[in-house]
This record gives C-alpha cells, structure tokens and sequence, in this order.
C-alpha cells in the first residue's frame, strides 16, 4: 500500500498540470477575444480568473501570495502603487479580501481532497474561542443600537483575518523544512522592504514626517517585518549561525529602514526587543539580569525624556519629542490623551457590553484640539479599541491573544534545535512584548488589515515550530 503513494501523488501531479494548462489556454483565448471587444477590462478579466483557479489548485502558493502582496503593497496612507488592492469593491470589500477568499478556500479544497482533518493548536483555542464569542457579543450590540447587521459583520472581518490567517497556515499541511522556507522567505521580502523604503528616503519621496522630511514606512506592517527581521538576524548572530551573505548585507539596510521611519513606537519596541535578546540568547546569569537592565533602560528613557535639548535634526527632533512635558504641546499627542479620557468615560457607562462595532464614541469628557476623519472610530489604545468594540470579552480575548503568541514564540525557541524556528520564536517572543508596548499609543492588532494579516501568518508559523519534535500534536 505505501508504495503505491508515489504513484498516486504523481497521477494527482499530472492531473492538476494538465488541468492548469488547460485553462491557461482557455484563459488566453478568451483574453484574446475579450481585448478586441472590451479593451485592456477584456485582457485583465480572464487572466485574473485564471490566477484565481491556478491559487485555488496550489494553496501554499495561495497563502504566501497573500502575505507577499500584502507586504509589498503599501495602503492608503501612502503614495506607492498599488493602493486598489484596499478599494472597495463591493460591500466595502476590497480585492485584498477576496484574495485571502481565494487563500481559505484553496485551503479547505486541498484538506478535503486529501482527507486532511482540520486543526487547531491547543495554544490557539482558547483566544480563538473568546475572540469569536466577543464578535459575536460586539455584533449584537451593534445591532442593537440602529447598526445593520451586514455593516456590523463587515465590520469584523480584520480582527478575523488574524484568527483566519492564522488557521491556514496551520492547515497547510506543511512540515517543519517547508515552514523554514517560508520564514526564509519573509526574512527576504523584509530586506527588499527595507531596500525600497532607504531608496524611497534617498529619492525624496513617500510621506512627510512633519512637513519636511521623508519617512520609509508609516503604516506598521513593513515596520513590524523589519523589526522581527531584524531581531531574528541579531538572536542568530548571538547563537553564532552561519547567515548568508545577503542576509548580512541586509542588516544594516533594515536598521537604517527601521531608524528612517520615525515612528517612535517602533523604536522603543526595538530598544526593548533588543535587550531582550541580547539577554536571553545569552549565558543563564545573564538572563538574571533581565529585571534590573529591564529597570536601568526604563529609567534611562525617563532622564532621556526629562532632559531638554537643542534638536537641530528629524531624527533629534523626534527622539526629542518623546519627553513628556512635549506630550502637551504638541496637538497629535495631546489629542491621544484626550481620546483616551473619553474612551474611559464611556467605558465606565458600558464596561460590560462596550459601544458595539461601527458605533463611534464620544467627546464627552474633554474636547479635543483637533478632528480626524473616521478618528471616532478608532482608539489608540489596543485593548481599549477591543473593549469599546467588542466589550469585556473582546479586551480579555485581546490579552489572551498576545499571552498565546508569546506562549508558541517560546516554545519554538526552545523546541527547537535548527537555527531558523529557534531565532525566529525568540525574535518573535521579543517583538511580541514590544507589540504590547506599542499598542498603547496605537492600535494595529485586529484593527490594521495588513497588519493583521501579517501577525494571523506569523501566529500559524510559530504554531507549527511550536510542536514536539516528536509528533505531529500541539505540546
């Protein structure tokens, strides 16, 4: 019987080539008639829906298209192309959504052909569980207060792209060696991040950071994957593994990506994540030493923060910013803190139920110096954003998600013997504690659809470098 699996494989191989070059040909056809009659709508129609079958018949492929177009296309907030990936499209869907469709539907299509139960990852279960019943509760009362249903549910579909993205990776059916790849593969998408956003600061383009200068990257998806690729590379480096030479060549370029961002969140994470590294890839009494070093740098950024200075440059000036008397003079920061007060105050009225999804809060208990489109909506404060929205469930699901990523990081740290699992679970078990740091002054878990995205793969990563060598279970 065992050996005949080859053989089936291989029948199953050719079946699926001979069907892909059928409908290529079929496609090209049709592309060709459909240009003569509608234009270059009649070309991109066909050829769209036969990259639509080909990913349904791969779904590796599938997933990773997913994660790459995601990474390399920047949203809305900047001036890259690529931006019609996050319009809508339909119901306030984008081609983003119905890509990651695409994805789960390849996924359920493979695992049902190949009679590949679904799973999911003890670890994973209990934020999972808590993030769909706090849905479900937002949703509700959404409804309750004049929301329709439809926008109610749409309005879910990010914090679901985590607990979705997640679970196909984990379904993919992939061992240990093809995950390692894919990491490979992140790690190389994260360089050519880093190498466009320094040629984007070279060149003069992108954002502006206060009015004059340029920035990398605003949005945190490309800054997250620098910064886990970063710690990944130096956690290696510390457990003296060989790196080749193009993932040397690149450190310098992801800090320099990382630096060029100004995003102040970011740096502290890094700061953060990279004494957490330095301590635990290191010998056991210098992870002792985690508290007081932890103690020293937190009391460091405070005499940093308290002291003035001159700042004659972008980079001083935002370093310079960080001190808390600045917080009250400058309008942006000081609009956080105000926001944050009225998010309380309406949380002391609702603390159970929250406001719903897509039912803004108000500026009740201090006005605030200035409006953002959409700005009610939204919170910059992570677990707020999940308690406001989704109720007490939804902050609870919150913290136990964040607990689980750290949980699965650590064990592919130390679960593993192999290089790339081991730096990749410690540099995401350091990143993930910088997120919880970061995610006080901004949102993005659940909240940003790239970033979402991006952390939901990362999660099914460390989900399966999290099993037992020994087995196929969760541990």
């Amino acid at each position: 019987m065992a050996a005949r699996r080859p053989q089936i494989r291989s029948a199953a191989s050719i079946q699926s080539g001979l069907l892909a070059a059928g409908i290529t040909i079929a496609a090209g056809a049709i592309a060709l008639v459909g240009a003569r009659r509608f234009g270059l709508v009649g070309v991109g129609a066909p050829l769209l829906l036969v990259g639509a079958v080909l990913l349904l018949l791969r779904p590796v492929a599938a997933v990773a298209t997913v994660g790459a177009v995601t990474i390399l296309l920047e949203g809305p907030a900047s001036d890259a192309p690529g931006q019609r990936l996050y319009e809508q499209v339909f119901a306030s869907l984008t081609p983003l959504d119905l890509l990651v469709a695409v994805a789960a539907m390849a996924v359920l299509v493979d695992a049902a052909r190949s009679r590949r139960p679904l799973r999911l990852p003890a670890a994973l279960a209990l934020p999972f569980g808590l993030a769909l019943l706090a849905m479900a509760a937002g949703v509700v009362t959404a409804t309750g207060v004049g929301v329709g249903p439809r926008d109610a549910l749409l309005a879910l579909r990010i914090p679901f792209l985590v607990l979705l993205l997640a679970t196909l990776v984990v379904n993919l059916g992939l061992d240990r060696e093809q995950a390692t790849k894919l990491v490979v593969g992140l790690l190389a998408l994260a360089i050519v991040k880093a190498i466009l956003g320094v040629l984007l600061v070279a060149s003069g383009g992108g954002t502006q950071i206060e009015g004059e200068t340029t920035m990398t990257y605003y949005e945190p998806t490309a800054n997250w994957l620098v910064l886990v690729a970063l710690l990944g590379l130096i956690a290696a480096l510390l457990g003296r593994t060989r790196l080749p030479t193009w993932a040397l060549l690149g450190l310098p370029l992801l800090i320099a990506s990382l630096v060029l961002s100004y995003r102040r969140s970011f740096w502290i994470a890094a700061v953060l994540g990279l004494v957490l590294v330095l301590l635990l890839a290191t010998t056991p009494s210098g992870r002792r030493m985690l508290l007081p070093v932890g103690l020293l740098v937190a009391a460091a950024v405070w005499v940093l923060g308290s002291v003035g200075f001159q700042a004659q440059t972008p980079l001083a000036r935002r370093v310079e910013s960080l001190a808390p008397a600045r917080l009250q003079a400058n309008k942006e920061d000081r609009y956080r803190l105000d926001e944050r007060a009225n998010v309380v105050e309406e949380l002391r009225d609702h603390p159970i139920t929250g406001l719903g999804v897509e039912v803004p809060w108000r500026a009740r208990a201090r006005a605030l110096p200035l409006e953002h489109e959409g700005g009610r909506d939204y919170v910059h404060f992570a677990a707020l954003w999940w308690w406001l929205k989704l109720g007490i469930l939804g902050a609870v699901a919150y913290v136990a998600l964040l607990l689980s990523a750290l949980l699965l990081a650590w064990r592919s740290w130390r679960r593993n013997e192999t290089p790339v699992p081991r730096w990749f679970g410690l540099a995401s078990f350091a990143a993930v504690i910088g997120l919880a740091v970061m995610e006080t002054t901004a949102s993005f878990t659940g909240v940003d659809t790239r970033f979402s995205i991006l952390f939901g793969l990362q999660l099914g990563l460390l989900a399966l470098f999290a099993q037992p060598l020994r087995g196929r279970g969760e541990g």
